[in-house]
């Protein structure tokens, strides 16, 4: 497994090399004075938190004994024999010899004496102390001291079992800097004291032997590293979040940010090399039968050709799967230098010189030096996109062609931290294995959406009616096709991007880092957007290889860049980025609903991953949200019949066909019984078609009036409202319209592109939303009312209302109406199409069961 790397680790800083009293081993004694002086003056907890603090030096260091030996010595001064116990299971594991035997009379003495009394534990000060001229602290230096002429005479001296080892300044002070006031973190670290092997303890460490032996600063010092332990690595996210109870995670949260035990991260993630399996068995079972049946299907329509000649397709009813096969492997071996070609030839890709980012972010190539040395790897191809754009991704089918991709844009935004943070995922994602499908299936989305939008745009510049709408609708084909292969990927985009952020924190121990990352990342790409008017095309189309699905950075990315932009931010326009965290960790992270609003996401939703590593940077002992602040004054409960609701085509469809079974066994029983009036709905197969169109179109039609509230279909008397203030009042599922009036500038893709509505957004002073036509057929609506289309409006104030809507990680408002003026307005009639859908399915089923099989 990875080992953990401080990406900030730098050399030596002159100011504190200049500064006798920011000297690290001097920091170091110090705080070992502080915790003896507590000690002697019973404050335990005091003592032992800074004990704790020295325990996470190295186990080469000459005060890593000492710290344990002072843990083991609080612990039974308050009580805590059990964990004194466990503490010594290092010491007596360990080279010094007066270590082993302290820790074995230690172990002795437990054995003997009683546990005190709760009220003794409560009062430590009523217990027996020692006199004033003793060391209460328990424990005596490992060897007698000697005079040092390079040694102040307060420091310790060294045990001659344990080596000397240099700490450079800057990581000794930023680490003993920390406070121990804040009871999130002292929380956190006492429940990983509690819960946490010993072993665990031992080895997590602040500062690496691959920095702490270095004599000097540069990158090139930082790639002799010197062999480290292995740290325990974070739970597993579905740990972390499916383990909370649907109806009170919030009432839990707490409990489980304390009691959570870190548990070691697999190296060989079976589970998500399973699911990658899996996933390419149905792509190419659903490839191959969407081949055959297109085959089939245009066979059918050329049969209806009699006259003047009869038409037919040879060969349509032949079976081509090992072709399909075969096919679909070449391109997922070739994918990586096929996609090289099309990124250079349309992007513009070009290589990223190691020179160039040694320039200009050191620490991102000392991270990608250390960790590729770690795993045995050569350096991964460093690729550059010269756009604005914030692009991140990476591709190819093992480590040794692996390719990692920024932008110039990404490079000039981001802070160092925040940089080496998303460096740190994509390699975590190659650590995982987890590229090779995502992968192949990023080239053929890539070429499809390329494809449409190659289309849209030279229709957008014709002026001939029929060739202009002969353009739109392949555009169209190639969106529809783009969208069907993405829809088949989403469950292993979100798998892969779960174990990323998993090994990304087993990987550099700095959850606090991935989190300021991704919201910057965030940031960067509402910006763009609000700059450039539309999304770059690879944020839809290798949405799946990106950190962050563009989709649901849209809304807290536009908070973000309005409260940088404006002098009088919103309601929720943070300027450290706190008060967004806290409203997602609330509204997506502690939605009951969440693992059923996921279908259509292609990452996990942002507050959940935040406030995974919210936790994570607690059980760490790092800053993070405390849990009492996460807790919402109102739990929200479940309510099974608003969850029915909104699943109600999937439970029309399950409804549906247990009736339809139901009715075949009856038709069994009494055929059986030989009564031939009712024997035919013994696997007739009109019964289960009939009863699955039945189930459908009941399920979407007792919904309707939930999904469109106000009367006739219209949202009537709704105030004017912003996009900061939405995201706050909807409601925990989708299926429960918000009507909602917001006023602002009309973004997306002009012409063709945006015909179905589907790259339209609305931007107003606090942020942006996604607009989205309800309509199915929202096509022909492109089509019919081309002059009256928002996709000419684009750029222009408008007024949309609507009904809003909250699920997956993404905000956004299916479209009632989009007024520009007086006179021009596009409405969407989304309430009435999904009445005739769900009646049109009704009637279907029945038609189906009359007719019989």
């Amino acid at each position: 497994m990875a080992q953990p790397i401080d990406p900030n680790a730098s050399g030596s800083n002159p100011a504190s090399a200049s500064n006798p009293e920011g000297h690290p081993s001097r920091s170091v004694e110090k705080v070992y004075q502080q915790a003896v002086a507590a000690f002697k003056g019973q404050k335990y907890d005091q003592a032992l938190g800074l004990f704790q603090r020295l325990g996470q030096l190295p186990p080469s260091s000459p005060y890593y004994i000492k710290a344990l030996m002072g843990q083991v010595r609080a612990h039974q001064r308050l009580g805590r024999g059990d964990r004194a116990g466990r503490l010594c299971q290092p010491l007596l594991n360990s080279s010094s010899t007066q270590a082993r035997q302290w820790a074995q009379q230690v172990l002795s003495q437990l054995a003997q004496e009683p546990q005190p009394d709760p009220a003794m534990r409560q009062n430590p000060e009523s217990a027996t102390g020692d006199s004033a001229g003793t060391d209460l602290s328990g424990f005596v230096p490992l060897e007698a001291p000697t005079s040092s002429p390079q040694r102040p005479a307060s420091l310790p001296p060294q045990s001659a079992d344990l080596p000397p080892v240099q700490v450079s300044p800057p990581q000794a002070s930023e680490a003993l800097a920390k406070p121990t006031g804040n009871a999130s973190g002292a929380n956190a670290s006492g429940a990983n004291d509690a819960e946490e092997s010993p072993s665990d303890s031992v080895h997590r460490s602040l500062f690496h032997f691959q920095q702490l032996n270095r004599q000097s600063p540069g990158v090139e010092q930082a790639d002799h590293e010197l062999p480290i332990p292995r740290p325990p690595s974070p739970p597993s996210q579905a740990n972390m979040v499916d383990s909370q109870p649907a109806s009170h995670p919030a009432q839990k949260l707490k409990l489980q940010t304390q009691k959570q035990k870190q548990t070691a991260l697999p190296q060989r993630p079976l589970s998500l090399w399973l699911g990658q399996g899996g996933t390419a068995i149905a792509l190419l079972w659903a490839i191959n039968w969407a081949f055959h049946a297109a085959l089939r299907t245009l066979d059918i329509a050329l049969r209806w050709v009699r006259w003047p000649v009869r038409l037919s397709l040879p060969g349509a009813y032949q079976s081509y799967a090992p072709w399909i096969v075969g096919a679909a492997v070449l391109l997922a071996l070739s994918s990586p230098w096929m996609m090289d070609y099309a990124l250079a030839f349309w992007h513009r890709q070009q290589p990223l010189s190691l020179r160039q980012l040694q320039a200009k972010h050191p620490d991102v190539l000392r991270l990608l030096r250390q960790v590729c040395r770690q795993q045995d790897w050569q350096l991964p191809e460093l690729r550059l996109i010269p756009d604005p754009a914030p692009l991140c991704f990476s591709y190819g089918w093992l480590p040794g062609n692996s390719r990692i991709v920024v932008s110039q844009g990404l490079l000039d935004r981001c802070s160092d931290q925040a940089l080496t943070a998303l460096y740190s995922y994509e390699l975590a994602r190659m650590i995982n294995g987890s590229l090779p499908v995502l992968s192949a299936v990023g080239l053929p989305l890539l070429l499809l959406h390329t494809g449409y939008r190659w289309l849209a745009q030279v229709g957008d510049g014709l002026s001939q009616p029929l060739i202009r709408n002969l353009l739109g609708i392949g555009a169209s084909l190639f969106y529809g096709l783009f969208w069907l292969l993405r829809q088949l990927v989403l469950w292993l985009s979100r798998l892969c991007g779960s174990w990323g952020d998993r090994r990304t924190v087993a990987l550099t121990r700095h959850p606090d880092h991935l989190s300021e990352g991704l919201l910057e990342l965030t940031e960067a790409i509402a910006a763009h957007l609000q700059q450039r008017g539309t999304l770059h095309p690879l944020h839809s189309s290798l949405e799946i290889l990106m950190p962050v699905s563009s989709r649901q950075a849209i809304t807290p990315g536009g908070l973000l860049a309005s409260a940088l932009e404006t002098s009088t931010p919103e309601i929720i326009a943070p300027e450290n980025r706190t008060s967004l965290s806290k409203l997602l960790m609330t509204t997506e992270g502690l939605n009951p609903y969440r693992q059923w609003l996921r279908i259509n996401a292609s990452h996990i939703p942002l507050g959940e991953r935040l406030l995974w590593l919210n936790q994570q940077s607690l059980l760490l002992g790092q800053p993070g949200i405390a849990p009492q602040d996460l807790l919402p004054a109102s739990p929200p409960q479940v309510s099974l019949p608003l969850l029915f609701l909104q699943k109600g085509p999937l439970v029309g469809l399950l409804l549906g066909g247990g009736l339809s079974m139901g009715l075949w066994f009856l038709g069994g029983i009494v055929n059986r019984l030989g009564w031939q009036r009712l024997s035919w709905l013994y696997q007739d197969p009109s019964i289960l078609w009939g009863g699955l169109w039945l189930g459908l179109g009941l399920g979407l039609l007792l919904r309707i009036d939930t999904l469109f509230p106000e009367a006739q279909g219209q949202p009537r008397g709704a105030d004017v409202t912003t996009v900061a203030t939405l995201l706050q009042s909807t409601s925990p599922l989708p299926v429960r319209g918000q009507p909602v009036t917001l006023r602002g500038t009309l973004r997306g893709s002009p012409g063709l592109g945006n015909w179905c509505c589907q790259d339209l957004y609305l931007e107003d002073s606090s942020g942006f939303v996604r607009l989205i036509n309800p309509v199915p057929l929202g096509r022909l609506q492109g089509w019919l009312q081309s002059r009256s289309h928002p996709q000419g409006w684009i750029g222009r104030r408008v007024t949309a209302t609507g009904w809003g809507r909250h699920g997956g990680g993404m905000l956004w408002v299916d479209i009632h109406q989009i007024q520009l003026d007086q006179r021009h307005q596009f409405t969407t009639y989304g309430p009435i199409w999904a009445k005739l859908i769900s009646l049109g399915s009704g009637l279907i089923g029945i038609g189906i069961i009359f007719r019989g099989g």
